[in-house]
């Protein structure tokens, strides 16, 4: 015969496992949506020779591209720890190589879509421009697609952050318990 619970144990452990998913899974949505968008902005910077041209648009397109080939990875990880309730590293590492992550390719993402998009308001100005008006409109679609890429990131970052101080608090990257004194 089952134990009755004692002060919710069970039901309190169902419950953080649900919220710890529901953080999980947010994260998730916004690791794919910063990987569509930085995929996106790497294609429109990357089809347009004229634009290539300019050092700001090189590394507008180098910035999103390394952000999709993370965002994979951290998708895979997402997704993993969604379906198993486990991270790929242990829990501690982890969080840290997350949160740190998240902040470096996030700073990289805005100082590429910021480079780009002073250059963006300059397109087709100037006797040196010769950049048509399909190149500009492409490259101001780029750069905004860059911004969105690290808009999603850095939204990444702060659930990140979440969950880096709630392990710090805590112990554990999960919810405290009921009967926690935290």
């Amino acid at each position: 015969m089952a134990s009755p619970r004692r002060n919710g144990d069970q039901a309190a452990a169902g419950g953080r496992r649900k919220e710890s998913r529901r953080l999980g899974t947010l994260l998730l949505v916004l690791r794919v949506a910063a990987l569509c968008f930085s995929l996106a902005a790497a294609v429109f910077a990357a089809t347009d020779g004229a634009v290539l041209r300019l050092p700001p648009f090189r590394f507008l397109l180098a910035a999103n591209a390394i952000l999709a080939v993370y965002s994979v990875f951290e998708v895979a990880a997402a997704a993993w720890e969604v379906a198993k309730g486990a991270t790929l590293l242990p829990e501690a590492l982890q969080l840290w190589f997350d949160f740190g992550h998240d902040q470096g390719f996030g700073y990289m993402a805005l100082a590429a879509a910021a480079a780009a998009a002073r250059e963006a308001a300059l397109c087709g100005g100037g006797q040196e421009r010769n950049i048509s008006s399909t190149a500009c409109l492409q490259s101001d679609i780029a750069v905004g697609l860059g911004f969105a890429a690290f808009a999603f990131l850095a939204l990444a970052a702060l659930a990140t952050g979440f969950r880096l101080v709630r392990f710090l608090a805590t112990g554990s990257r999960l919810p405290a318990g009921a009967s926690s004194p935290y």
